[in-house]
Formats: C-alpha cells, sequence, structure tokens
C-alpha cells in the first residue's frame, strides 16, 4: 500500500508540472494562479501546496526538468587530436541545435525561462543556474578557440576570448529570436549555416593561399 501511495504521489507531481508547464506557457509565470494550475491538472490547489508550497516552488521544479542549451553543448565539445578545432566545434554545435528543435517539451520549458518569466529576487536560483551556464559554454568555446589557435587552425585576427563571445552571442541572439515563435528561420537550417560560416570565417588560411585578411 505505502508503495503504492508513493506511486500515486509522485504521478500526481508530474501531473501537476506538466500543467504548470502549459499554464506558464500559455499566461506567464507573473500571471499564473496556481488555481489555474490544479484545475489544469485536474487536482486541488492544495496538492499544489503539498508538493511545492507555492508558486516560487513550483517554478524552480520545473526549471530543474530543463536540460540547457549551454549544458548540452559543454557536454560534447571537446579537442579530438585527429581532426580540426573549429569543424569539430561546428558539428557539436549544429548537433546539440537541431536536438533542440526536434523536443518541443526543451523548447516550451526554454520559452517559459526566457520569454515568460520576470526574474524577481525570489527566482534568483534559476537566474543564476542561467548565468552559470552562460559562463561555462563561454569559457569552454574559448578553450577550443585557444587550442585552435595553438595548432594555428585560428585566422590571427582573431582572439580566443573575443571569438568565444562573438560566436556565443551568435547562437544565443538567435535562440532568443526562435523562441518568440514567429522566426522565418530554423535552428537547423539558417542558424547552423551561420554557425558553420563564422567559424569557416574565423579558420586560418591554408598556407601558401593569398588574398585579403579573413577577419
Amino acid at each position: 500500500m505505502a508503495r503504492r501511495t508513493k506511486q500515486e504521489a509522485d504521478e500526481t507531481r508530474v501531473t501537476l508540472l506538466d500543467a504548470a508547464e502549459q499554464v506558464f506557457l500559455e499566461r506567464g509565470v507573473a500571471r499564473a494562479s496556481l488555481d489555474e494550475v490544479a484545475r489544469v491538472a485536474g487536482c486541488t490547489r492544495g496538492a499544489v501546496h503539498w508538493h511545492f508550497r507555492d508558486k516560487l516552488g513550483l517554478f524552480l521544479a520545473l526549471d530543474e526538468r530543463l536540460l540547457l542549451l549551454q549544458d548540452a553543448v559543454c557536454c560534447r565539445l571537446d579537442i579530438c587530436p585527429d581532426r580540426p578545432v573549429l569543424p569539430a566545434m561546428a558539428e557539436t554545435l549544429c548537433a546539440a541545435l537541431e536536438e533542440l528543435e526536434n523536443n518541443p517539451r526543451r523548447r516550451r520549458l526554454l520559452t517559459i525561462m526566457l520569454q515568460r518569466c520576470e526574474y524577481v529576487a525570489e527566482m534568483a536560483p534559476a537566474l543564476e543556474r542561467r548565468r552559470e551556464a552562460d559562463g561555462r559554454m563561454r569559457a569552454r568555446l574559448a578553450e577550443l578557440f585557444t587550442a585552435a589557435a595553438a595548432r594555428g587552425e585560428l585566422a590571427a585576427c582573431w582572439r580566443p576570448e573575443r571569438a568565444a563571445l562573438f560566436l556565443f552571442a551568435l547562437v544565443n541572439g538567435f535562440l532568443h529570436e526562435w523562441l518568440r515563435g514567429d522566426a522565418d528561420f530554423t535552428l537547423s537550417g539558417e542558424v547552423c549555416a551561420s554557425v558553420r560560416g563564422f567559424l569557416g570565417a574565423c579558420a586560418a588560411a591554408p598556407a601558401g593561399a593569398e588574398g585579403p585578411p579573413r577577419c
């Protein structure tokens, strides 16, 4: 009986999180109410309080469901001794973007966290999580650009930290526009093409090549 009770409690918690995802997406976090979440979930408001205490607890639990793009990228970015760094970066970034594009739940959660939420003081843990993820991604990109420079693969006019900043801003900017819902481009199409184009422009010219500087 106890096992069944725990299973039912876990199922109710998942149902409430699913309902919160729907309500927060439609209404925005600030305008959403626990009564709406409970109604969509088919539960009582008391169940929401029992599982999450208040709307902040519900929001933070929902945030835990989200795999950030930054974390997905950092887990996959690596330096392979047998491959040029910049093309490998492009491949990894594009794979992460395509994976996000094909995952409707991650898109909904990202939309809530980046487009439907005002980060007031009590939401600091979720905001800090994003800031830390941004920092990790920029640092990892800088490490790879530094490795490319050491191998002679990065154009001399690019500093690794500057190249990392520009690439991060490119991906992050496109991501925010895509999440608005009315973008006339895709992550797997134009955004990946832009990532490949930028990294191609950062590459050092082949030995013996003539022409103007590449940046």
